[in-house]
């Protein structure tokens, strides 16, 4: 790596720093917490054989959590990077897989990893 390909590296970086000083981890927080709730919600539909409860219930949320002012500056930070592609999530990808086959879902964390935003 030269010495331009580094400064240029560097001034992404800051870029990045700045962006994300400008997002609300509170409301990350609130949203984790929301998360593990509608998560145990889901996992307790499936398991009653109300598929399409669960399932309209998951499109929902990943709708209302994609348009929260948090995540959307998240996105727009890390447009470019790794975490982008993460949070590039669209709810049509519950429509492709139903939430209750397959994989488990996990739309928060387990109460003993949460992050202390």
């Amino acid at each position: 790596m030269n010495a331009a390909s580094m400064e240029n590296m560097m001034q992404e970086m800051q870029k990045m720093q700045a962006c994300m000083a400008k997002v609300d981890f509170s409301a990350l927080a609130s949203l984790q917490e929301k998360s593990f709730t509608v998560q145990q919600n889901i996992e307790k539909l499936c398991a009653q054989g109300k598929r399409d409860k669960a399932q309209s219930t998951a499109i929902s949320f990943s709708k209302e959590v994609m348009s929260l002012p948090a995540i959307v500056q998240l996105k727009e930070c890390s447009k470019n990077s790794a975490m982008g592609t993460m949070l590039n999530i669209d709810s049509n990808d519950f429509q492709k897989n139903h939430v209750c086959d397959g994989q488990q879902v996990d739309f928060g964390v387990p109460s003993n990893k949460r992050i202390n935003w």
